[in-house]
C-alpha cells in the first residue's frame, strides 16, 4: 500500500500531538499522587470516555473484527454476557469501596482488605495478564503498520512502544487518560463512515437484513425474513421452504 504525502503528514501530526499532550502535562506531575492518580481531580466524563476507549484497542478493532467475520454475531456475546455485566458490577458496587479506601490500585485495596499474600497473588497474576495482553496488542500493531506502511515488524513494535513510554513518563496517568479520550473520538469518527461505506458496497441495509436468511436453517430462518425480505429472494439465497 502506497501512502501519499497527506497520509504521512496526518500521521506525523498525530504522533506530535500525542507526545505534546504528555509534554504539556509534565509540569503538573509534582508528586506520586499526581503521576499515578492524576491528583484525583479528573472529571467523571473524561475518565468514562477513557475507560470505553481502553476497550477499543487493537485486540478489539482487529481481533473482534476478525472473529466477527469468522463466527458472526456470536462474537458480540463476549461483551453482552462477559464484559458488560462485569463492568456494570465494578462501576456500581466496587468503585465506591476502591475510592473510599484511597487505594491507588486493586492490589493495594486487597492488601487493606485482606493481607499481603492476597495483594501479591493479585499483583503477579495481573502483571502476567497485562504482559500477554500488551504483547498481543503490540503484535497486532506491528502487523498493521507493516501492512500499511511497509515497516519492519520489530521496528514497528519498538516505535509504538517508545511513543507510549515517552508520553506516559512525561504526563503519567493524566497523559494516558487524555490520549485515550483522543483515541475514542478517532476510533468512533473513523469507523462511523466505514460502516456506511461497507453497507453501501455490500448492497445496502436491505441486503444486511436479508442476510439473516442465511443465519439459520429451515422454517425458522425463513420466518425471520417474512414481511421484510421477499420470499423469492430468500429462496434464491438457499433458504429451504
Amino acid at each position: 500500500m502506497k501512502l501519499s504525502f497527506i497520509d504521512w503528514t496526518i500521521m506525523l501530526i498525530y504522533f506530535v500531538f500525542v507526545l505534546g499532550v504528555g509534554w504539556a502535562l509534565r509540569r503538573y506531575m509534582k508528586t506520586s499522587k499526581d503521576f499515578f492518580l492524576s491528583g484525583r481531580s479528573l472529571p467523571a466524563w473524561i475518565t468514562g470516555l477513557a475507560f470505553i476507549s481502553a476497550n477499543l484497542g487493537a485486540q478489539e478493532v482487529i481481533g473482534m473484527g476478525a472473529s466477527g467475520a469468522k463466527y458472526g454475531i456470536m462474537t458480540s456475546h463476549f461483551y453482552w454476557i462477559g464484559a458488560i455485566p462485569a463492568m456494570a458490577f465494578v462501576g456500581i458496587f466496587m468503585m465506591p469501596f476502591y475510592y473510599g479506601s484511597r487505594a491507588r490500585s486493586v492490589p493495594e485495596y486487597l492488601k487493606l482488605r485482606f493481607d499481603e499474600k492476597t495483594r501479591g497473588l493479585n499483583a503477579i497474576s495481573f502483571a502476567i495478564m497485562t504482559i500477554f495482553s500488551s504483547g498481543i496488542s503490540m503484535y497486532a500493531m506491528g502487523l498493521l503498520m507493516g501492512t500499511l506502511l511497509g515497516w519492519d515488524f520489530t521496528f514497528s513494535v519498538l516505535v509504538s512502544a517508545a511513543i507510549v513510554l515517552v508520553y506516559i513518563l512525561l504526563g503519567g496517568l493524566t497523559s494516558a487518560i487524555y490520549n485515550e479520550v483522543l483515541q475514542f473520538f478517532l476510533i468512533v469518527f473513523g469507523f462511523a463512515p466505514l460502516v456506511f461505506l461497507g453497507l453501501k458496497d455490500a448492497g445496502g441495509w436491505s441486503w444486511a437484513w436479508g442476510s439473516c436468511c442465511l443465519s439459520g436453517t429451515g422454517v425458522r430462518a425463513f420466518s425471520s425474513c417474512s414481511g421484510r425480505w421477499p420470499r423469492s429472494r430468500c429462496l434464491q439465497r438457499g433458504v429451504p421452504r
